[in-house]
């Protein structure tokens, strides 16, 4: 078997490595070089031009309004999606019997209904959200009118139709998308913890919030630090919801402008800028993995042995 290791590893290997070199690696490092050109996408030709369009993109105010907006998403939506996410999980696994041995009663259930909306398209999410939005006859517009409130009156031209506000209407929606998946992941996490620890923490009087605080968070950081990676990178590209939720024609479509959007913008749209789009593309890469270094770092912990 030592005989024949290398001949074995290289076979199995040698596939996988080729197809992330021509499909994943390759792409990016054309996505570079085509950032350095004026390439418009329409034309056989190009010229190199260097720095100029990252130097233009530094300068470009709607570049900087875009990248504000995923600042705020950023801050935003992790937070929720994942201090919910956990909540749910704790509720449904050691929720109760004291906090130390089950779930809240009918907790099957519970985990269907919330993570249902993960076997939805996210176009499917949009369009729904969109009829929920409507300003008129849609279901939050009505369900206001039923209370007593004008929606127009407090959100002039309804959630997608105000600059103010698109932006928060989109993350909710996110927010109610992805509650279910981390969920799920945080359970799975939870599962694996010894129920002993659970039932010593509670013979000790130990109250739910504190064998959460205390026990459960600590034994899960490796799954929550992954949580935040993925619902991080998820959160800079948003570009499934934005691209049908921001197309009203309204002016408003600003006001939920991203990184992913404003790129594709300039790629297909109007002047048809691939040189400019593609250094969009590249600082958009930059910021994922600076971002995905940074929460590893942050969040970086001794690992618990159980």
């Amino acid at each position: 078997m030592r005989k024949g290791r290398w001949p074995f590893i290289i076979t199995f290997l040698t596939p996988p490595l080729a197809l992330y070199l021509v499909f994943v690696l390759s792409p990016f490092i054309q996505g570079v070089q085509i950032s350095l050109t004026d390439w418009t996408g329409l034309t056989p030709t190009f010229n190199y031009v260097g720095l100029q369009n990252y130097i233009s993109l530094f300068q470009d105010a709607e570049w900087w309004h875009a990248v504000s907006n995923n600042v705020k998403l950023l801050i935003v939506i992790p937070i929720v999606t994942l201090t919910f996410s956990l909540v749910l999980a704790a509720l449904l696994t050691r929720g109760g019997t004291g906090g130390a041995r089950s779930g809240l009663a009918g907790s099957k259930f519970y985990r269907v209904v919330y993570f249902f909306p993960q076997v939805l398209p996210v176009v499917i999410i949009a369009i729904m959200f969109q009829f929920i939005y409507a300003p008129q006859g849609g279901l939050l517009e009505k369900f206001l009118s039923w209370i007593g409130i004008d929606m127009l009156s407090i959100i002039p031209n309804g959630p997608l139709g105000n600059q103010g506000i698109i932006l928060w209407a989109i993350a909710f929606v996110a927010i109610w998308a992805g509650v279910g998946f981390f969920m799920v992941l945080f359970i799975a996490g939870m599962q694996q913890i010894p129920r002993e620890l659970f039932e010593a923490a509670a013979i000790d009087g130990a109250s739910r919030t504190r064998m959460f605080f205390h026990l459960t968070l600590p034994l899960l950081w490796g799954h929550v630090q992954t949580a935040i990676v993925f619902i991080g990178i998820g959160t800079l590209d948003m570009f499934g919801l934005l691209s049908v939720m921001a197309r009203n024609g309204l002016s408003a479509d600003s006001g939920a402008d991203v990184m992913a959007t404003q790129l594709y913008r300039t790629a297909f749209q109007g002047n048809s800028l691939f040189g400019y789009a593609s250094a969009m593309a590249t600082m958009l890469l930059i910021f994922s993995l600076i971002l995905a270094v940074v929460t590893f770092r942050i969040t970086r912990r001794e690992k618990i042995e159980y």
